[in-house]
């Protein structure tokens, strides 16, 4: 084993003895999970405000397809540009950026006058989204004990469930008065929230670390663990692997450092192909198309979606670190392919049954159950968990920028495959997806679960590769 290896697992059990003695990690990680709950609002709010944008400003299927999928388009680009800054400037500074973003964007599409100004200001609102979605897991994964390291970053993907339901919530309660404005502009609180906390959060000590502030991650380290001792033994830990590592941003693209990056854009990619975004942002469009009537009855019936969402999420944070990420992920793929077929089925042999609405939504919510405690939390844990100290940032947002992509082209395509081979058909594509994304769990994805980053990565740079990467 290792120096840094045999170092990592020395503090991990020395951390997770100690760790009931010191919650400001705890604190640290739910200021910075705001991030995540302004991810969950802003992309789930359009579903309800789509209903009335599209009257107000007269949008085609094309212009309705550019106003929702706008937003995805932003989070490409603000994860495809900003890995560099997260890595240079460092996790806080970028999430206070962040901050900033959602605020300025959210007051844009507030208060736009026209479709092109609420595009811009989606498209703002979506860079924010872009970076906080890998910067916020990144940040909670370095300033956390390695056993609790799952639950705290899936935190992170509670606060996405809670914005999602959040959003549903202001949009039933504004849909009588077609309030879109308000549904929208709401996201700003969260925001002024998030901007003032992480004035007073720590730097990441990994990243601290990183740029040669031995003293100041020394001191962070022995805020967050409650014990000098345990703070110099990780900080030895943390500084053994950083030795080993090149400043080269080419070392991403190494042969030693390439299966984390193919695991990373594999998880991120299949997380959107397996159709999750076509429930959250169209679920009341696709459940007027099953016969409820009206859009305040579609919303309610959506709300069912988001309170699923929350309490699977709430139930997987300590499943993650007690049965594993792997587990969970092929267990919950099982369930999202049954829901899927359950929808195709529905809208393929019951178009003329006043069950179809009933059975439609039992698919969704089964499908969202399955979600939660599964793909939805463990991708975004795993992009954080996986990249080597050096280069982290940039390859959190290289998975993450893919992630977006593919969220894009499925958003905006979702409408117009509909009109061209049916809603049956449509989630049998992405039911045949899930069945591609067990295979690839089952042989490429190693078990992460109480592993340390340094001993994670000292396997990794000692050139073992796949599921050998989980060896203790």
């Amino acid at each position: 084993m290792s120096r840094a290896s045999a170092a990592s697992t020395n503090v991990s059990a020395n951390v997770s003895a100690n760790v009931s003695t010191n919650s400001y990690f705890i604190i640290i990680a739910m200021v910075a999970a705001l991030a995540g709950l302004l991810f969950g609002y802003d992309t789930g709010v359009i579903s309800g405000a789509i209903l009335f944008i599209r009257n107000d400003f007269q949008l085609t299927p094309l212009t309705n397809g550019m106003v929702v999928s706008s937003v995805l388009l932003g989070a490409f680009i603000g994860a495809l540009f900003s890995g560099r800054l997260t890595d240079y400037y460092g996790r806080k500074m970028i999430l206070i950026v962040v901050a900033l973003l959602f605020i300025l964007g959210t007051l844009e599409t507030a208060l736009a006058p026209n479709e092109p100004a609420l595009i811009i200001g989606r498209i703002a609102v979506g860079v924010a989204i872009g970076i906080a979605s890998y910067a916020a897991p990144l940040y909670i994964s370095e300033i956390s004990p390695a056993r609790y390291r799952g639950a705290l970053v899936s935190l992170n993907q509670l606060a996405i469930g809670i914005g999602i339901l959040a959003s549903y919530i202001v949009d039933y309660f504004f849909a009588p008065q077609q309030a879109w404005r308000w549904m929208l502009g709401m996201g700003v609180i969260p925001a002024i929230f998030l901007f003032f906390g992480l004035l007073f959060l720590p730097r990441s000590p990994r990243w601290m670390v990183s740029q040669g502030y031995y003293g100041k991650a020394l001191e962070i380290l022995h805020r967050l663990r409650g014990s000098l001792d345990l703070a110099e033994k990780e900080l030895e830990s943390i500084r053994a692997t950083v030795t080993k590592e090149r400043m080269e941003w080419k070392m991403l693209f190494s042969k030693t450092i390439r299966p984390v990056v193919i695991i990373g854009i594999g998880l991120a990619v299949l997380q959107q192909v397996t159709g999750i975004n076509t429930i959250l942002y169209y679920a009341p469009t696709i459940l007027t198309m099953t016969g409820y009537q009206g859009a305040t009855g579609a919303i309610l019936a959506t709300m069912g979606i988001g309170v699923v969402f929350v309490i699977f999420t709430v139930v997987s944070l300590p499943l993650i670190d007690r049965l594993g990420r792997r587990i969970l992920l092929i267990a919950g793929l099982m369930g999202m392919a049954v829901g899927l077929l359950i929808m195709a089925y529905s809208f393929h042999t019951l178009q003329s049954s006043t069950i179809i609405h009933w059975l439609t939504l039992g698919g969704m919510l089964l499908y969202i159950a399955s979600f939660a405690f599964s793909l939805g939390p463990i991708m975004w844990l795993m992009i954080s968990e996986i990249y080597p100290l050096k280069v982290r940032g940039l390859g959190a947002s290289l998975a993450t920028c893919f992630n977006w992509l593919s969220n894009l082209i499925v958003a905006f395509t979702f409408l117009s495959i509909v009109q061209a081979i049916g809603v049956s058909t449509t989630f049998m594509i992405y039911f045949v997806m899930c069945l591609v994304s067990i295979v690839f769990v089952y042989f490429f994805v190693p078990e992460t679960k109480g592993m340390t980053l340094e001993h994670f990565e000292a396997n990794l740079l000692s050139g073992k590769k796949w599921r050998q990467l989980a060896d203790k």
